[in-house]
């Protein structure tokens, strides 16, 4: 199958994701993550992407990210994995890929979706038992944004501005938001079927006016978003 056409729009939250091929483990020890993070400071800044949320798990990566320009994503993402195949591969002394194809993105509406986002890529190692609270997870953007420790580049996405009306009332709700949201639950797992679709469809997540309006300014149309039929 051909890949899918890149969805990027300046101003536009995109979540992104990118894998170990056949799901292998990317990150083996500290340095790992800490070499990923570094080459994701140094590209975001590059490329003018504002990084909004973020997740390193031990076999792929969340992203919450808005770029200012068209295809600058993608000069970012390649960036970033071009750089840290390298290093892996001369760590531990192997050859070939690292990652599963090209990495995944979808766009992300404003307000409720944004915030389902924020949630779904900060909550993804709860969901997969590896803790019992995202504050518990070092490789996560979720103390920044939830708790207000300090980060030399993450970027609240306006949408997180808009749930209070000061920064520290913004990350009190969503704090509440996180603690009242059941990973394990039948609600929470529609939404993920949803934004796992949008995702794997390279489309949107959000409402159909979004998705008609990102359309529009991309010049096609999506593949239908019918997670029912994933």
């Amino acid at each position: 199958m051909p890949n899918r056409k890149r969805n990027d729009v300046p101003g536009v939250a995109l979540h992104i994701t990118q894998r170990g091929n056949n799901r292998q483990v990317i990150f083996q020890d500290t340095e790992d993550y800490q070499r990923f993070a570094g080459l994701l400071i140094k590209y975001s800044d590059k490329y003018d992407i504002s990084v909004h949320a973020w997740m390193f798990m031990p076999n792929h990566i969340h992203l919450l990210a808005t770029p200012a320009e068209r295809k600058k994503t993608g000069r970012m993402m390649m960036c970033i994995t071009g750089a840290y195949t390298s290093y892996y591969n001369r760590k531990y002394q192997r050859t070939g890929t690292l990652y599963e194809k090209r990495y995944h993105s979808s766009l992300v509406d404003d307000d409720e979706y944004a915030i389902t986002a924020y949630r779904y890529i900060e909550l993804n190692p709860v969901k997969a038992r590896l803790v019992s609270h995202p504050r518990k997870w070092h490789w996560s953007s979720y103390r920044h944004n939830a708790e207000g420790l300090q980060s030399s580049f993450l970027i609240p996405h306006f949408s997180f501005l808009r749930l209070e009306d000061t920064l520290p009332r913004c990350r009190k709700v969503y704090r509440q938001l996180v603690n009242e949201t059941d990973v394990h639950g039948a609600a929470y797992a529609a939404i993920r079927k949803q934004i796992r679709h949008a995702q794997r469809r390279q489309s949107a997540f959000g409402s159909e006016a979004f998705r008609e309006r990102m359309e529009a300014k991309l010049g096609y149309k999506f593949a239908k978003n019918d997670p029912d039929k994933s």
